[in-house]
């Protein structure tokens, strides 16, 4: 029977390529995975019973109950919305988009009327606005 030895590295190392590789793979794949997450708070819809879903990139405004707003799920001040809202408009002209409103039922309407205006005044075309489905009985 032939003998075969396993031969030593010539130096004495061991090859780590294929290990950095691996790593660097699963550090995409996490970087990738920790962007897709998402956060929300969770209110109450209005109920309706005409609805459609959205489909390409959508933006979400939400106005809470107490008249705070939440763009894209982080906190803006209403000063800070006019802003906001110009830049998200701009980003539209290169790669279109939708802009969402999630509005509390018991939000203020003076609050949804200024975001409605201030989506006119930069040149917005379509402000939607999202709902629950209603209930059947």
């Amino acid at each position: 029977m032939l003998r075969v030895k396993p031969q030593a590295d010539q130096d004495g190392t061991t090859d780590l390529t294929s290990l950095i590789d691996v790593v660097f793979i699963l550090l995409i794949f996490f970087i990738l995975a920790a962007s897709f997450a998402v956060h929300s708070i969770d209110f109450d819809l209005p109920a309706v019973r005409t609805s459609k879903a959205l489909s390409g990139r959508v933006v979400e405004i939400r106005l809470n109950r107490d008249g705070t707003f939440l763009c894209d799920g982080v906190p803006t001040k209403k000063e800070e919305l006019d802003e906001r809202l110009a830049s998200i408009i701009v980003q539209f002209k290169a790669r279109p988009g939708q802009i969402v409103l999630m509005a509390d039922p018991k939000a203020p309407a003076g609050e949804m009327i200024y975001l409605v205006d201030t989506v006119r005044q930069h040149g917005g075309e379509k402000l939607h606005v999202a709902t629950a489905p209603r209930a059947e009985k």
